[in-house]
């Protein structure tokens, strides 16, 4: 991605593949995507939702992402879907809804984690043959990175940093 993911783009692509996967439950009146959509710059987030009965009709499932900036947990909403149905069936539907949402969203944040990842830089270390070892280190910035380098550059023939904000690569060679 040339961008970051907002929080509707991510509502709307989990309900494309609870549709595909044919889970998307036919007792839903809607599925709104938040209005006011936020960019997603880190994978470091949680799924927070509310179930309950609406205040006049129906069952709502609230949803939103909460994540930790400048140390303090911030809430971005995802989005809401709504049953105009009351019965305990219905209940049960729209919570086998948000696990099928849960485990999804899990699922594809972890299968395209670069698209999520914004913030900081990734260090990438390669062995004398020059095959990339797997582990990726992962900075806070670009000073902490450029420690870190310095570091494996010790220990490894080559490392390449990533700053994931512009998605530019450097390598150095030891």
């Amino acid at each position: 991605m040339d961008k970051p993911m907002t929080t509707a783009d991510l509502f709307d692509k989990i309900c494309e593949i609870l549709k595909k996967k044919e889970v998307y439950p036919d007792i839903l009146d809607y599925a709104l995507p938040e209005r006011n959509s936020v960019p997603i710059k880190t994978h470091e987030f949680c799924i927070k939702n509310n179930l309950d009965y609406g205040g006049s009709e129906g069952i709502y499932l609230d949803l939103w992402i909460e994540m930790y900036i400048y140390d303090e947990p911030q809430k971005f909403p995802l989005g809401t879907f709504k049953t105009l149905r009351e019965d305990h069936d219905a209940m049960r539907i729209m919570g086998q809804l948000l696990a099928n949402f849960i485990v999804e969203e899990n699922a594809f944040v972890n299968a395209n984690l670069d698209d999520f990842t914004w913030k900081g830089a990734n260090i990438r270390i390669f062995d004398d043959g020059g095959k990339e070892l797997k582990y990726v280190y992962t900075c806070k910035c670009m000073e902490s990175a450029i420690k870190k380098k310095d570091e494996l550059l010790q220990k490894y023939p080559r490392v390449v940093i990533r700053d994931n904000a512009t998605r530019k690569e450097v390598s150095y060679t030891a």
